[in-house]
């Protein structure tokens, strides 16, 4: 039985092309653009026919059409194939860090042609770039550690003998302040050691409506046992049908130290003073979940607000600083982001933001 031929009409080849998950081009041997695919188009944000035609050093950065382009395209005359990174530049005058794979071809008139593959490594050295941010903050926690180690003993002795000393020294005030300093030094070691050993988040899916149950069951008996009186602001019946990707036992641990806070900002009274948990869902944000502690203490002056999240910043005596860092760690660490808000004598609220679960029903739902 004769086979039958398939004719490969440039239609065809098209469509093939279209097929395929990358962004192609493909141009002539005068360096013009006679074809790209779609995923092409959305790439640079072109029409159907806006990069037909065009010079193929035209997607390069100007700065880099003359030399760095017609070197790219002559490494792929010598070599049949090269790749290489560049700054390349969209139509609507944005750019973006690309990948291109370029390959040497002739066409059936033995004329010379050239297809490129196309992807955004934006994205990537981003990722990259974190992750050797990643290393070194592991490298730093490591020494952290180790000094900590190394400090944690002659505290210890210090505060010890201190003690000892305290019921034989004739200014015991002189001794109580070498036994507070140590004590200082020692929950500061405490803190730092804890910060550094924090576990990686487990997310796992959880509807709302549990997460704020939990919560409060965990936060009120803390709040009330400062003598705070703990409210909710929230609609129970609109907490249904909505999920989160959270690690609840880190979540907890931020909302503690928030709550702290909340409950530190008081300077005393006669009746409890209040902290408000207050819980939101807005489907247009990106992050549409939101926890938030509010209270209505001392408040926050503008010009310390930029510092709340940074490393043993206090404006409290005798605080380590640490409270709303961990927060921030934990909250960034599972995709979410914290925010605050604050006015001198009318309070504070620290609002997480929190993604929902985005995971498809394939991964986390039985099918029938």
């Amino acid at each position: 039985m004769q086979q039958r031929r398939i004719q490969y009409m440039p239609k065809l080849i098209g469509d093939l092309l279209d097929i395929i998950y990358n962004a192609i081009l493909v141009i002539d041997s005068g360096q013009r653009i006679i074809f790209a695919n779609s995923r092409m188009r959305t790439m640079f944000r072109a029409g159907e026919n806006d990069l037909s035609g065009m010079a193929i050093t035209d997607i390069f950065m100007p700065e880099d059409r003359e030399l760095f382009a017609r070197n790219f395209l002559e490494e792929i005359r010598r070599e049949q194939e090269f790749e290489t990174e560049a700054m390349l530049r969209r139509l609507d005058g944005t750019s973006f860090l690309g990948l291109l794979s370029g390959t040497l071809f002739h066409w059936d008139n033995q004329q010379e042609g050239m297809a490129f593959a196309i992807h955004d490594i934006t994205h990537v050295k981003s990722l990259e770039r974190s992750l050797r941010r990643s290393e070194r903050i592991a490298f730093l926690g490591r020494l952290v550690d180790d000094i900590s180690h190394q400090i944690r003993n002659p505290v210890q002795v210090i505060g010890g003998f201190a003690r000892r000393l305290e019921s034989r020294c004739d200014d015991r005030r002189k001794v109580q302040a070498i036994v507070r300093e140590a004590e200082r030094l020692e929950a500061l070691l405490d803190t730092l050691h804890h910060f550094i050993r924090l576990p990686r988040p487990k997310p796992e899916k959880m509807e709302l409506a549990r997460l704020v149950q939990a919560a409060e069951d965990h936060l009120r008996p803390r709040v009330t046992g400062r003598g705070c009186r703990w409210m909710s602001d929230y609609d129970p019946a609109r907490l249904d049908g909505h999920a989160l990707l959270v690690d609840l036992p880190l979540l907890l641990e931020a909302l503690e130290a928030v709550v702290d806070n909340a409950c530190e900002s008081y300077r005393g009274g006669d009746e409890p003073q209040p902290v408000c948990f207050r819980v939101g869902w807005n489907e247009e944000n990106e992050l549409p979940c939101t926890l938030g502690i509010r209270d209505e203490g001392c408040g926050i002056a503008k010009e310390h607000l930029q510092h709340v999240f940074a490393h043993f910043f206090s404006n409290k005596t005798r605080h380590v600083g640490m409270g709303l860092t961990l927060a921030e760690r934990i909250l960034e660490e599972q995709q979410g982001r914290v925010t605050i808000a604050s006015r001198p004598g009318q309070g504070t609220e620290v609002v997480f933001h929190l993604g929902r679960e985005r995971r498809r029903p394939i991964r986390t739902t039985p099918l029938a």
